[in-house]
């Protein structure tokens, strides 16, 4: 879908399967940085129905409330921008300052519904989890299962690093067993980025060598 910014009639294109369904929302303006309001997609809305409140049913099988994620903005990227999700509020000031001096555009959500809701409609390359996100363990943790339920040629395209009280830091045998790229500790937060250095840097190794033995064997 074709969108005219109504300050500096730049034009955008936004595609159809990152559109909301039944669901108005804002973008920033790439030039000019106005804000636009986008609602052009939506259909002749039904007759209200006796309930107080409707239900939107996310990916993950969730009742979320749809007004929860009306106000969110859809930010327009670059092609080339490497995209994290931050699910530790606990950690956030030290992820953030880590991923953004790797040069990664930052997101945060609301709840582990938000999460999820993002993750739909966003590609992101790096997500960083709290084994207690949202107060749930990781056998209950919705962001846990809908990340290690992915099909494996998208899982291998997101570096997800797990956080917690109960990790050895850079221990590859529990990241390999949480089916994660990395595993640290909370009480290692100060040596984040050397960490992030080191796993993400053995992981862009690990899978230029696959990608070239694909190459090699006519896979890819």
């Amino acid at each position: 879908m074709q969108v005219t910014c109504n300050a500096c009639q730049r034009s955008m294109n936004i595609l159809d399967e990152k559109l909301p369904k039944d669901q108005a929302f804002s973008i920033t303006c790439p030039g000019c940085k106005n804000k636009i309001k986008v609602d052009q997609h939506l259909k002749t809305p039904d007759p209200p129905t006796p309930p107080q409140q409707e239900e939107a049913l996310d990916t993950a099988g969730m009742a979320v409330d749809q007004e929860e994620f009306e106000d969110d903005e859809l930010v327009i990227y670059d092609e080339n921008d490497q995209l994290a999700l931050i699910l530790d509020e606990t950690n956030q000031s030290a992820w953030t300052q880590a991923l953004e001096s790797r040069d990664y555009k930052i997101q945060y959500a609301k709840s582990p519904e938000h999460a999820v809701h993002k993750m739909k409609f966003t590609h992101f390359h790096f997500i960083a989890l709290h084994e207690n996100y949202g107060n749930k363990d990781l056998d209950n943790n919705t962001v846990y299962k809908t990340l290690i339920e992915l099909p494996m040629v998208t899982r291998r395209n997101i570096f997800v690093a797990l956080i917690g009280k109960n990790f050895k830091t850079l221990k590859n045998m529990q990241a390999f067993q949480k089916s994660v790229n990395v595993v640290i500790n909370e009480k290692d937060i100060n040596k984040l980025e050397d960490v992030l250095k080191k796993s993400i840097s053995e992981i862009e190794i690990f899978y230029k060598v696959f990608k070239e033995t694909l190459q090699s064997m006519g896979k890819a």
